[in-house]
Order: structure tokens, then sequence, then C-alpha cells
């Protein structure tokens, strides 16, 4: 449970922006490109941190590195709640960033190894509707609480609620975090395997983590802004932007088990990454309701987020956890960061929502393909264990 909140909180931290970005663009006097700018340097510090975070948290522990990115991210929050000019707000945007990638890391480090030794897509299933369930909380709250007290309030108030929550991560982790049972058993069979064939995967796998994240991150960050132009109110737009993080929630437990049970997850994924791509080419189409694209995309997220993020448990030994999940969170944030300022470039181009979900949807086709890659890869890893297991 207290992991969960963590990572709920997580979740809530990287999506604050796009319920207020209407009234931050309008008290700041923004263009939609700075917006996204807004929403993305979040992302910068992974790009250069994550690495750096994986090996510190295989070095000093999860735990303490949770609690730690934990209360950088509320402290973070705070201040940007403080911000009187846009490069004052960018900064502590970027350093809630700097916390979000070392807490992240750290506790997708916790949950391999909390159950290390048995099937991780159950576990990854549960553990990863938190970070929707957060982004539901934070889209059903902040929207209606920016319209009616302005909206730096809403930093202020998650702020706060983000440092009580590392404060609890801290005090109650010492006591509740034990690693499982199996795992100085798992500990000893998996130090001889050799962790640079899976590592490359883990690569190939941070490819479509790279799509997926950059496609879904700007989709979230301007469908709020896309649904007023079609003349939803804030409610509406909250809850048409909240239905994938719900569908997502829901389902990556059950895609967990699935995948557990019958293996190929790179079909998994596949099969994701081609739902993601139908989903954004419907929402540039006129007359199609936010519902059907909501239920879509939220599908589609669960087929891939659940069994990609068990792949680093499971193609790497326990000591090369954390390098393997940092390896993600780089080509998660790289996307991320690059893909929603290009959106917003396009929107301001082109006057209109058309080419940004096109790109969003160009993204997750290209993601079908590397799944493609990463099948025939692992099917071959496989091959080539089996015969030296011979």
């Amino acid at each position: 449970m207290v992991l969960y909140l963590g990572l709920m909180s997580m979740g809530a931290m990287f999506h604050l922006i796009p319920p207020i970005l209407p009234f931050v663009i309008g008290d700041q006097g923004l263009s939609h490109g700075q917006g996204g700018m807004l929403m993305s340097l979040f992302a910068l510090p992974g790009i250069v941190l994550s690495l750096t975070s994986g090996w510190l948290v295989d070095r000093f522990g999860a735990r303490i590195m949770s609690a730690m990115g934990i209360l950088v991210m509320g402290l973070a929050t705070v201040a940007m709640s403080q911000g009187d000019t846009f490069p004052l707000i960018l900064t502590a945007r970027m350093a809630t960033g700097v916390g979000a990638v070392i807490a992240v890391v750290a506790m997708q480090r916790m949950v391999t190894r909390l159950f290390q030794g048995r099937p991780l897509g159950l576990p990854t299933g549960v553990s990863g509707s938190a970070v929707p369930l957060g982004i539901i909380v934070i889209y059903s709250v902040a929207g209606p609480m920016a319209e009616d007290l302005g909206w730096r309030v809403v930093p202020l108030r998650a702020g706060i609620v983000c440092v009580a929550v590392a404060v609890v991560f801290f005090l109650a982790g010492r006591t509740l975090f034990k690693p499982s049972a199996n795992k100085q058993a798992a500990d000893t069979s998996d130090s001889v395997r050799d962790s640079s064939e899976g590592l490359r995967l883990i690569w190939i796998a941070g490819l479509i983590w790279f799509f997926i994240n950059g496609a879904m991150t700007a989709f979230l960050t301007f469908a709020p802004d896309h649904y007023l132009e079609l003349g939803f109110g804030s409610r509406d737009r909250s809850l048409f932007t909240s239905i994938p993080m719900w569908c997502s929630a829901l389902l990556g437990p059950v895609i967990g088990l699935l995948a557990d049970r019958f293996g190929r997850k790179p079909i998994f994924i596949a099969s994701g990454m081609g739902l993601l791509t139908l989903s954004l080419g419907l929402v540039a189409v006129d007359g199609i309701t936010p519902v059907v694209v909501g239920l879509g995309l939220g599908a589609a997220m669960a087929l891939v987020v659940t069994p990609l993020l068990s792949l680093p448990g499971e193609l790497l030994p326990p000591s090369h956890h954390g390098r393997g999940f940092g390896i993600l969170s780089t080509c998660a944030n790289a996307g991320i960061f690059m893909v929603p300022p290009i959106a917003g470039k396009l929107r301001d181009f082109s006057e209109g929502y058309f080419l940004p979900f096109v790109l969003m949807a160009c993204l997750a086709l290209a993601g079908i393909g590397v799944a493609v890659i990463l099948h025939r890869q692992a099917y071959f890893q496989n091959k080539r264990k089996m015969a030296k297991a011979l």
C-alpha cells in the first residue's frame, strides 16, 4: 500500500500540468508550444539522470531513494506554485522531474525485489495501475479547483500531499519493505547469467517505451484543450481525458495474469501499439465520441505497459534491475521531453489538432515494428539459452 501511494503520487505530479494548462496559458500569456514545454521539461532530468539513478538504486537501496525522490517532487511542486514568472515555473517543474526520475526507478526496482523469484506480470500490473489512478485523481480534482481557486492552488496542495507521502514512505517502508523469501535463491541462480543480451533487449523495449510515452503524454497534455475547443465544460474535459487511465488501471492486472500464463510478451506489446495507433487516429476524425477513443487508449496502454515493465525483472540479474529500469526511464523521458513541444508547435502552425494527433498515431505505428523486432530477438535469445542448456 505504501509503494502504491508512492507510485500514485508520481503519476499525479507528472500530469499536474494538463488539467490546469489552459489557465496557465491564459495567466502567463504562453503559446501552445510553450505549454508543451512546461509539460515536457519534467522529463529532461530523466534523460540525463535515469541511468545514474538506476546505479544509485542498485548501490544504496530502493527504499531510501524512493523516499528522497518523492520528497524532492513535493517540495519542487510547492515551489512551482510560488513562481511569478514563466522561467521560474519552468525551473521548479524541472526540479520536480529530478525527484520523479529517482522515485520511479527506485519504486519499480522495489516491485521486482519484493516479488523476486515469482512471475512478475500480476505484480507489475497491480503496481502499474497506481500511476493511472494518480493521474485520474489529479485530472478529476485539478481542473475544477483551478477554475474555482486559481491554478496556483493546485500545485501548492498537490506538493504538500506529496511531501506527506514521502514521510509515510520513509517511516513505514522500513517495517513493511521485506523482500521475497526467494531472494537468496534467485540471486544465486541469476548471478551467473550474462546481462549483456538482456540489456540489449531492454534497449529495444526502451524504444517502444519512447514511442508510447511520447504519444500518450502529448495526448494527455493537449486533450483538455482539444475538448475545450470542441465546446466541452471543465468537468467533461477531465472525465474524457481520464477514461484511458481508468481503463488502463482496471485492465493492467488482468493483462499481467494473461502475460504470465501465455508468455510472448512482445506480442501483447505489438497488439497494444496497434490499438494505440487506431485510437489516436480516431481522435483526429470528426464525430468520434471521446468515450470510444478513451477506452481504446486505455486498453492499448494496459497491453503495452504491464508486459514491458516486467521485462527488466525477467531478463536481467537482480544486480542490474535498477540499470534496466534506468534505461527504460531514459527512453520514456526522451519521448516525454521531445514529443509534446513538437505537437504544440504543430498546433500553433495548423491552428488545429489534426496534425498533432496524426503525429502521435505515427509514433504508435512505428512502435509496432519495434515490438516485432523485440519478439524476434527474444525468440532467438531463448533458443540460444536452450541450446546451451543441452
